[in-house]
């Protein structure tokens, strides 16, 4: 419900302010949680709270948080909220309409977690159908999402329609999200539109403990930074979308004895992967799966099944593709490996390569160490027309 107090506003104004923020227009790319607050505690932007805080919309945890989150959001395109610090359940989706913005205080210091009786298949949609299934450029930041093991996804963003305000790229942003125990993928972006949510940004993430994949990203021309994703069983990060750009992002723990599952899989064509890490999988570091990608100063730790039997998941590197550029490292350390998700040994080989891939250009370390279980440097046969090299 609404309430307007002037003395709590004065209290959270006092505490934007000793925090160190300054009420201004927010700087190009987003405003800070403290600045979030600083514009909350004057009428600026509305802010969500706890019963009795004073907050613009305060949360009556009958009906959930997401109750007063999307009445402050209502449908207006340019609206953004601030979500106080705490933890507070949500029994439905937030939705973030055209140009909407979603802001917490930290990814775990504003904590949405999903009830048991949760109704919906992710905890933060945009519109998928309806008059407002063209809506764009949504933002998200500062905020942790409980998926408390019930709800397919944190975050579901589709395009399924011409964006009708703003276009050719809906182009989303996610910075600081913080998503645990989905059932499915951590992060969705994709939908019937051609390219999806496209030149998407997620930038400082985390997704750990996911039923599917961290980042599930089928949507084109997107950036994902320094992000991170521990113990997905589906994967760490699938850019199943057009010419996605990732660096400085890791992935480790992900797969299960039963169902090996990479770091990274490259499943569309002109992904550009740098200075990104796999460490700890059940499955492959990388595996390369669309034509024309570049893959440059990636690590592969200890990646893989380990066992007999096993090279197709057992690799730093896997090409499956012809026409690919790759340079990096590949390593077996000692005592490596996933064996604290039972079932990953580790790598058995610094690069496989799929039956019949040519047009490669490969210069990979792996070293003179010959940890268990590795086995050999390349698996697989080297094209006529490539060119491959794995120091070790």
């Amino acid at each position: 419900m609404q309430d307007n107090r002037s003395d709590r506003r004065h209290l959270l104004r006092a505490a934007a302010f000793t925090a160190g923020a300054v009420v201004a227009a927010p700087a190009l790319g987003g405003i800070t949680p403290a600045q979030a607050a600083a514009l909350a505690s004057t009428g600026a932007i509305p802010w969500v709270g706890p019963a009795g805080s004073g907050a613009t919309y305060e949360v009556d945890p009958a009906v959930g948080a997401q109750a007063a989150i999307n009445a402050a959001l209502g449908i207006a395109s340019q609206r953004a909220v601030y979500v106080a610090p705490g933890t507070y359940k949500v029994k439905a989706p937030v939705v973030l309409n055209d140009k909407q913005a979603l802001i917490g205080a930290g990814p775990l210091v504003t904590m949405l977690r999903a009830d048991s009786a949760f109704s919906g298949s992710a905890m933060v949609v945009n519109p998928w159908s309806g008059d407002l299934v063209g809506a764009s450029r949504q933002c998200v930041s500062d905020i942790g999402l409980d998926a408390a093991n019930v709800v397919t996804n944190g975050i579901n963003f589709q395009m399924n329609a011409k964006p009708s305000s703003y276009g050719p790229d809906p182009a989303p942003w996610l910075t600081r999200v913080f998503v645990t125990k989905p059932t499915g993928d951590g992060i969705y972006l994709g939908g019937t539109y051609s390219g999806g949510q496209r030149e998407f940004k997620l930038t400082d993430c985390r997704v750990e403990s996911a039923g599917g994949w961290g980042y599930n990203l089928q949507s084109s021309d997107g950036f994902v930074s320094g992000c991170s994703a521990q113990g997905c069983v589906g994967g760490g990060y699938l850019l199943g979308g057009g010419n996605i750009k990732a660096w400085g992002s890791k992935a480790y723990g992900s797969g299960t004895a039963t169902a090996p599952a990479p770091a990274f899989r490259l499943g569309s064509s002109r992904a550009t992967v740098v200075g990104c890490e796999a460490q700890d999988t059940i499955g492959n570091g990388f595996e390369i799966l669309g034509r024309n990608c570049t893959v440059s100063g990636c690590t592969a730790d200890s990646t893989g099944v380990g066992s007999s039997g096993t090279d197709q998941s057992s690799a730093g590197f896997y090409v499956g593709t012809s026409v690919v550029s790759l340079e990096g490292s590949a390593f077996q350390r000692a005592n490596g490996g996933a064996t604290w998700i039972l079932g990953g040994a580790g790598m058995r080989a610094a690069l496989y390569l799929a039956s019949g891939v040519d047009h490669l250009s490969v210069r990979l370390v792996s070293g003179p160490a010959r940890e268990t279980p590795f086995q050999r440097l390349i698996s697989g046969t080297v094209g006529t027309n490539s060119s491959v090299s794995v120091i070790g």
